[in-house]
């Protein structure tokens, strides 16, 4: 019995499939959250609009090239800078540059630091390698 326990590893280290897995779940579930905030605006000038657009790319394209590229320190350092620019943007003391639907910015924090913790975590090597 112990011994089958201690085949099973260590929990917390992802193989590259549940890295994978983790990655694009991530992806749907923050993408489609996005999605539903943005369609729940209401009508807002078209400046604004794009400006948010805007904001709203850079930080989602930051979140993906943490988890696809090689550089993913220097990513991650971009991400944090995006983001603290976003939240600096929308806050009362620098003016309110643009005011975010009420969850965005919220939601893709969450997204950023759910991906970088991911992207460093442990990994294992793949128990089923050897069977492909």
């Amino acid at each position: 019995m112990v011994g089958k326990l201690l085949k099973i590893g260590n929990p917390f280290r992802l193989t590259q499939r549940e890295y994978e897995a983790t990655i694009n779940a991530l992806n749907i579930f923050f993408g489609a959250i996005i999605g539903v905030s943005l369609g729940n605006i209401a009508e807002i000038p078209m400046d604004d609009y794009v400006i948010l657009l805007v904001i709203i790319s850079a930080i989602v394209s930051s979140i993906l090239l943490v988890t696809y590229t090689h550089r993913r320190i220097w990513n991650s350092v971009m991400l944090t800078g995006v983001l603290l620019a976003a939240w600096y943007a929308e806050s009362d003391s620098s003016g309110a540059v643009i005011d975010f639907p009420e969850r965005v910015l919220p939601t893709l924090t969450v997204w950023a630091a759910l991906a970088v913790m991911t992207e460093f975590s442990d990994r294992a090597e793949d128990p089923r390698a050897d069977q492909d």
